[in-house]
């Protein structure tokens, strides 16, 4: 008989010190105030993934990728010089 072996997922914290926190935050404040602007508002997946990022679940690198993700699925693929996808 062969014994199961049980998993677990645990999410990864991404330490970062108070100034990346603060960067972190400040970016997420220039991004609403840069839509605002506009006249738009952000969508609660996109405050969602911002939060993830200033409180240190995800790195930039993940974040990015989310953002990415999140983009594709709402508004189609978009080909952008640098970001590497067609």
């Amino acid at each position: 008989m062969l014994e199961e072996e049980s998993l677990t997922s645990v999410a990864a914290i991404v330490t970062i010190t108070e100034q990346e926190r603060a960067i972190r935050e400040e970016a997420y404040r220039d991004a609403v105030t840069n839509l605002r602007l506009e006249g738009l508002e952000m969508d609660e997946e996109t405050k969602r993934i911002f939060h993830r990022h200033v409180d240190g679940q995800i790195s930039s690198e993940e974040f990015r990728a989310a953002i990415d993700d999140l983009n594709e699925r709402k508004f189609r693929p978009v080909s952008l010089s640098g970001n590497g996808r067609p």
